[in-house]
């Protein structure tokens, strides 16, 4: 688990040249979403027990990689979002990402994420722009959670199962992540846990339900992706604002004047409260 498959040379796309400013009077259309999947497993027939996650099952594992192939084959760059896929093997599943445009990252995702795979993940949303990591398990969670904190890149997490589990639990409570459920139980056991309601939504996803059951879902996922990305959003991507800082040189901020004879004043912590300050005002 802790081996990712080597990566064929050669297929490592460029960076997305920035997009051209409109002419004037021309309204420019809505910017696009770049969605970064963070899929915890392969399907359950490419699984070795190398790359199994001891924190999902089969069926949850075979939920997920369905969900990713039936969004990437439902959404694209028309419908306002592009799509890179972060998995733990190379194979049929990432081939299959591939031949629907995806750009394909293989990491390690065990269940305690490693290093390395924290770098690789916060390397891609810096550099690919990063504006959503919509993750799939919770060995993905985990890691998508980290990297997210680090970068400051919202997270969407889409649970499986009948309930929520404690990992996914305890990431949503460290990072303040979004929650996604596929069920109602799960939905209603998020919010009995006391989830905020306005951080989870109930998306049902079902691999075997009409074609017009499943683009409704599909769709609804979608608005929500998008959602999250414009909701933390405040002046491009987080990735890119990241990257921005890390390049511009650091400048000393001008230091108000305090005006002679104003009082000295100091901020103390309040032991009883947490989180409270209180102000204290001396002479000098």
């Amino acid at each position: 688990m802790n081996r990712p498959a080597a990566r064929r040379p050669g297929t490592i796309a460029p960076l997305p040249a920035a997009p051209l400013a409109a002419p004037a009077g021309v309204a420019s259309a809505s910017p696009t979403v770049h969605v970064v999947e963070v899929v915890g497993a392969v399907p359950p027939d490419e699984t070795t027990d190398e790359l199994s996650s001891g924190l999902a099952a089969a069926a949850d594992r075979l939920g997920a990689t369905e969900l990713v192939e039936r969004l990437l084959e439902r959404l694209g760059p028309e419908d306002g979002l592009r799509f890179t896929v972060v998995c733990p093997a190379d194979g049929a599943f990432a081939e299959r990402m591939r031949a629907r445009g995806a750009e394909v990252v293989i990491v390690a995702m065990p269940d305690d994420p490693p290093w390395h795979a924290i770098q690789v993940l916060v390397g891609l949303i810096r550099n690919r722009q990063a504006d959503v990591l919509h993750a799939h398990l919770p060995n993905a969670h985990r890691l998508a959670g980290l990297a997210g904190g680090i970068t400051r890149t919202p997270v969407l997490s889409s649970v499986q199962g009948a309930q929520l589990d404690m990992p996914d639990l305890e990431v949503h409570r460290l990072i303040a992540s979004q929650l996604s459920v596929v069920s109602e139980a799960s939905y209603f056991h998020a919010l009995g846990l006391g989830i905020a309601q306005e951080r989870i939504s109930l998306d049902p996803f079902d691999a075997e339900a009409d074609g017009d059951a499943m683009a409704a879902s599909l769709d609804a996922l979608g608005e929500r992706l998008r959602g999250v990305a414009t909701q933390t959003a405040v002046a491009g991507s987080r990735g890119a604002a990241q990257a921005r800082a890390l390049t511009q040189p650091l400048t000393a901020e001008p230091v108000p004047a305090v005006p002679a004879g104003a009082p000295a004043v100091r901020a103390v912590l309040d032991e009883l409260v947490p989180g409270r300050t209180r102000t204290v005002a001396r002479d000098r």
